[in-house]
């Protein structure tokens, strides 16, 4: 167990890449919900140890580069089948639209890690807020981008997808963030 924290400890933001990529196995067609919990845990860890707001910022956008190439790779399929333009053509744009979309994990990173710094309840609440304020955002801002809410992971669930009808795919996504918290995974 040392060797995995000091490993840690010494890749940040490698890890927190690994972690965003891994998250995104929750989504359909591989359900993999639990890794998704996991990964999140992992990450809120890594921005909770940061040493600096930028380091949190970073290790936010690293986890959503991770997260959105992995879980938007589809898109790279769907190149395809506009005018037929060729898959690798896809791939960049994967890439490229994950670099702009990790921005909004980066900025829920940095504003949990300042107002919530050395305070795990609170940074654990602010996370949850903080990502469902982000991914409101991302649904509008530019014209938005409303595909692979985190909620979304939830809904093979069962009981977990039955909640949704009181707290919307933005409060299930917010139930991901924490749950890392009330299972006692996180920090």
């Amino acid at each position: 167990m040392s060797k995995l924290r000091e490993m840690i400890a010494r890749h940040p933001y490698a890890i927190s890449l690994f972690a965003g990529g891994l998250s995104a196995t929750g989504f359909a067609p591989l359900n993999l919900w639990p890794l998704t919990i996991l990964m999140l845990a992992l990450w809120m860890a890594l921005v909770m140890q940061a040493k600096s707001r930028k380091a949190a910022f970073f290790t936010g956008w690293l986890f959503g580069v991770g997260h959105f190439i992995i879980g938007l790779n589809w898109i790279a399929k769907a190149f395809t089948f506009q005018a037929a333009m060729p898959e690798w053509l896809g791939y960049i744009a994967v890439v490229l639209l994950s670099l702009y979309l990790a921005v909004y994990p980066a900025l829920a990173a940095l504003a949990a890690y300042w107002l919530g710094r050395n305070r795990p309840a609170v940074f654990i609440l602010a996370m949850a807020g903080l990502w469902i304020i982000t991914e409101w955002l991302r649904s509008w801002v530019f014209s938005g981008f409303i595909w692979n809410p985190l909620g979304s992971v939830a809904l093979p669930l069962g009981q977990m997808a039955g909640a949704s009808i009181f707290v919307g795919s933005y409060g299930l996504s917010a139930i991901l963030i924490a749950a890392p918290a009330a299972c006692g995974c996180s920090a």
